[in-house]
C-alpha cells in the first residue's frame, strides 16, 4: 500500500481519522511517528506530544519528529484540526499555520519521492473564489499579525472552519509547487461529515438539520476508515502521478447539492 522503508508522520493520531489512518498504515507494515496534543490510548510507533496551535509549537514538534527519523521521512499526513466551535483564532492557528509550519519544517526531512497529504473538507470546494484572500492570509509570515488582519472579516472569523479549509486547499497547491523540484507530492483529501468525536461540533457549526439530513440522503455518515483508505492511497506509490490535487470523499454529497437543482435543457 505504501512505501514502508521510511517512517510516515501523522498528526491527530489520538482519535478519529488520524487514529484510523495510523491503524491502517501500521497494519500494512509502515513505521509511524504520531503527533497529537492528546496522548493516544493505543499507538504503534513513536509518539510526539505537541501543540500545533502556534508556529513555534509546530516547529518544536518537527524537531522531535526529525530526531526520531534520522534517515528521513517517507510521508506526512496532516490530519489534526479543530472544529469551528473553537475560538476562531485557535481554528485558524491550528488548521492553517500549524499545518503550514509543520510541513515546511519537516520538508528537509522528507525523502525524494515522499508524499504529503493534508486534510481539507468538502465544504471548501468553492475556495478558488477566495484564492487571493487565502494566499494573503496563509502565506503571512507573522501568524498573530495575520490573525489581527482578519479580525473584522466575518467570513474568516464567523466561518473560521470553512475559511481554514479553504486555506488548506490553497496551501496544498502552493506547497506542491514549492516541493515539486524535490519530487515531493502534496495532495489533500476533502471529507464530508464523518463519524468522529468532533461530529457534534460539526453539527453545531454547520447546522444540525443540514448535517443529519446529509446522512439520511447518503444512507450514513462517513467512517474514519473511509477517509483513511484515501489518505493511504495518496501516500502510496500507486498515486505517484497525483500531485497538487484534492480528492473529495463525501459519498457524492457535494455533487448532489451542486447539480441537483440543475435541469437539463
Amino acid at each position: 500500500m505504501t512505501n514502508t522503508e521510511l517512517p510516515i508522520a501523522i498528526t491527530g493520531v489520538a482519535s478519529g481519522i488520524g487514529a484510523a489512518t495510523a491503524a491502517l498504515l501500521s497494519g500494512a507494515g509502515a513505521t509511524l511517528i504520531g503527533i497529537d496534543r492528546t496522548v493516544p490510548a493505543a499507538f504503534s510507533g513513536t509518539f510526539v506530544q505537541a501543540d500545533l496551535s502556534t508556529p513555534g509549537g509546530a516547529r518544536a514538534a518537527a524537531a522531535k519528529v526529525a530526531a526520531a527519523a534520522p534517515q528521513g521521512l517517507g510521508g506526512l499526513a496532516n490530519i489534526a484540526g479543530v472544529p469551528g466551535t473553537a475560538p476562531w483564532r485557535t481554528v485558524l492557528g491550528v488548521n492553517v499555520f500549524g499545518l503550514r509550519e509543520l510541513t515546511r519544517a519537516l520538508a528537509p526531512t522528507l525523502a525524494e519521492g515522499a508524499a504529503v497529504v493534508n486534510l481539507a473538507s468538502s465544504v471548501a470546494f468553492q475556495w478558488r473564489g477566495l484564492a487571493e484572500a487565502c494566499a494573503r492570509f496563509s502565506l503571512a509570515e507573522d501568524m498573530e499579525a495575520a490573525l489581527d488582519s482578519v479580525s473584522g472579516d466575518e467570513h474568516a472569523t464567523g466561518e473560521s472552519y470553512l475559511f481554514s479549509k479553504q486555506c488548506v486547499r490553497f496551501l496544498t497547491e502552493r506547497l506542491s509547487a514549492e516541493l515539486l523540484p524535490r519530487r515531493i507530492r502534496v495532495n489533500s483529501v476533502s471529507p464530508g461529515p464523518v463519524q468522529t468525536p468532533i461530529l457534534e461540533d460539526f453539527k453545531n457549526d454547520h447546522g444540525r438539520d443540514k448535517v443529519e439530513g446529509a446522512a439520511q440522503l447518503l444512507g450514513r455518515f462517513g467512517e474514519p476508515e473511509d477517509i483513511a483508505r484515501v489518505v493511504a492511497f495518496l501516500l502510496s506509490d500507486a498515486a505517484a502521478w497525483v500531485n497538487g490535487s484534492d480528492l473529495r470523499v463525501d459519498g457524492g454529497l457535494t455533487a448532489y447539492r451542486t447539480t441537483g437543482a440543475l435541469v437539463a435543457g
